[in-house]
């Protein structure tokens, strides 16, 4: 893997000025709904199977749910294998920009297939649970059956947003906001045990 470089040498008056630029050799635009994002690739020879690991990786799609179009033409079947060069497949839809190829792709996939709002949805549940925790006044104060009816919210609560995620199929970054909502979660738990006690 390179990357595109040009050489600037400058010379004002008495003063040698030497510039490197690097610029990325392949740069792909996709297109998904209302979002837009750039993949950047290290050089021209990147394939169509890059591109679907890239989606999966950065947008969270997975590449069942993928579907690209570029130039008007939808990328799938045996002549848009995942070996295809990416330059190949654009064609003439690849444009030569400031030394870099950039390709424009549309993003064609079902409403929600990236889950951010299901994943959103139980942050906001788990959220609610440290509200609900955090606004409990001390343990020593309070009644034991109030006590317990409010943990008992507390560890329901926190049980809706565990189940939710675990039910949820995702990859990429909602994979790993996933995990970190889990581990939130377990502390989360972990300090109603603690307040049983």
């Amino acid at each position: 893997a390179q990357a595109a470089s040009a050489h600037v040498t400058e010379v004002q008056g008495s003063q040698l000025s030497c510039v490197t630029l690097f610029a990325m050799a392949l740069r792909v635009s996709v297109r998904w709904g209302k979002e837009s994002k750039d993949l950047e690739f290290q050089d021209d020879i990147a394939t169509i199977g890059d591109l679907r690991e890239a989606i999966e990786t950065q947008m969270s799609v997975a590449p069942s749910a993928q579907s690209v179009i570029c130039g008007g033409r939808r990328w799938h079947g045996i002549a848009f294998g995942d070996d295809v060069k990416l330059v190949d497949a654009a064609g003439k839809a690849a444009k030569e920009v400031m030394g870099a190829k950039v390709i424009s792709v549309m993003l064609m996939s079902p409403a929600g297939a990236d889950g951010a709002d299901e994943v959103s949805k139980m942050q906001t549940l788990v959220e609610e649970a440290q509200e609900l925790l955090q606004g409990m006044p001390d343990p020593s104060t309070m009644e034991p059956d109030a006590l317990r009816k409010s943990l008992l919210t507390v560890d329901d609560v926190l049980t809706k947003a565990s189940v939710g995620l675990d039910n949820l199929s995702l990859v990429g970054a909602q994979r790993e906001k996933r995990k970190e909502l889990l581990k939130e979660i377990e502390a989360l738990a972990n300090e109603v045990a603690a307040r049983k006690s």
